[in-house]
């Protein structure tokens, strides 16, 4: 059977859907021998796993997302005669030949979350094709309970053609014991103990400016900074104006990207991990700050306490007082941290990208079972 992985998002900033593409190819690679695997990308990359036989990576030169997804998978789905086509974002062509699987990080287009989260042509381009791509796909892939159940509420897809893979955890994240490392990375970064951690986007949706309210409330009660890794984001601004009018730049301070080595070494570091976020579709970097031994604070909305389980203070995210007593509490009471620690541990063990591949492998099983009978 020929499969085709729409697989550009690796080529582009990383995020919750690069990552998962890059482990689910990581295992089909290692456990998949039979099916011819097409890996399309606008530009290398590289990959730390061996690609055997059976695996292709071609690189269409282009840097329009528009011509590779709407134009150029379209030609090669055809000229190839491929059976089927993944896509880890969301949309596709109506062109593209064969049985289609859309992964569904979340249905946000369609909430009202009561701003703007996206820019216009994004927002909708996707408003358009979201719809189209869950009509036309073979079977839809929720990342979440809660998004499975957002698809068949927003946008009527029956719950019989959806399919929930949870992700998984890189095992890279984890309690580092190198404490030579730790201390590179601490003094490359200049960090100052103890802090709170935030890795990803300062999109609205991420609530950062209640985290910051909430931490206004907290300061001079604990010594603690916030050490924040985001590049620049949509509707930023409004964020660092907040730092530099609240005269907190000693304070809470960016870092910038940095290399997932170090982001599980801040994971490490941190007292805990803020994550208090409106709205998501499934929320890795909790699972990943709890694998580190990281405590976590999120939200009681969309998918983020059905990801944390016990393992994280739950807050309602609009409520700034909320948010202000979890972090107090993280940073004064060392037992309460502690069981935080441990039920985090517990709750991150259950997931793997072994289990999450599993799930995608029954169906393209089920899938060759049927061209075989036809």
């Amino acid at each position: 059977m020929k499969i085709a992985i729409n697989a550009r998002v690796l080529n582009e900033r990383k995020g919750g859907p690069a990552r998962y593409t890059y482990n689910i190819l990581k295992e089909l690679a290692r456990t998949d021998l039979r099916n011819k695997y097409y890996i399309l990308l606008y530009d290398r990359v590289d990959f730390d796993f061996e690609m055997p036989g059976n695996f292709n990576v071609i690189i269409f030169k282009t840097k329009s997302k528009i011509i590779f997804d709407y134009f150029i998978i379209p030609y090669f789905t055809r000229k190839y005669k491929i059976d089927v086509s993944i896509f880890p974002k969301n949309t596709f062509s109506p062109l593209v030949t064969g049985k289609k699987i859309p992964f569904f990080n979340d249905i946000v287009y369609f909430e009202k979350l009561g701003f703007r989260e996206f820019k216009f042509f994004d927002n909708l381009h996707h408003k358009i094709m979201i719809p189209v791509a869950g009509k036309l796909s073979y079977i839809n892939l929720s990342i979440s309970e809660y998004t499975a159940k957002r698809m068949t509420e927003l946008l009527n897809i029956p719950p019989d053609r959806i399919r929930v893979i949870l992700l998984g955890i890189e095992k890279s994240f984890r309690k580092i014991k190198n404490a030579a490392y730790l201390d590179r990375v601490s003094k490359k970064y200049g960090l100052r103990f103890p802090f709170f951690f935030y890795a990803g986007s300062l999109s609205p949706r991420k609530n950062m400016k209640n985290v910051i309210q909430a931490f206004i409330k907290i300061k001079d009660m604990t010594g603690h900074r916030i050490y924040f890794t985001a590049g620049d984001s949509w509707r930023d601004e409004e964020i660092f104006r907040l730092i530099e009018e609240n005269g907190l730049s000693e304070r809470i301070i960016r870092l910038g990207f940095i290399s997932d080595e170090e982001l599980a070494a801040m994971y490490n570091l941190a007292d805990c991990y803020l994550y208090p976020s409106i709205y998501e579709g499934f929320g890795l970097p909790i699972l990943e700050a709890q694998a580190c031994g990281c405590p976590v604070i999120t939200s009681s909305v969309t998918s983020c306490p059905e990801v944390a389980g016990e393992g994280a203070a739950i807050v309602d995210p609009y409520n700034v007082d909320e948010i202000a007593g979890a972090m107090l509490k993280m940073a004064t009471d060392s037992r309460y941290r502690n069981r935080m620690i441990k039920l985090g541990y517990k709750n991150a063990a259950g997931y793997s990208w072994k289990k999450t591949t599993m799930v995608l492998k029954k169906i393209l099983d089920g899938i060759e079972s049927g061209i075989a009978k036809s």
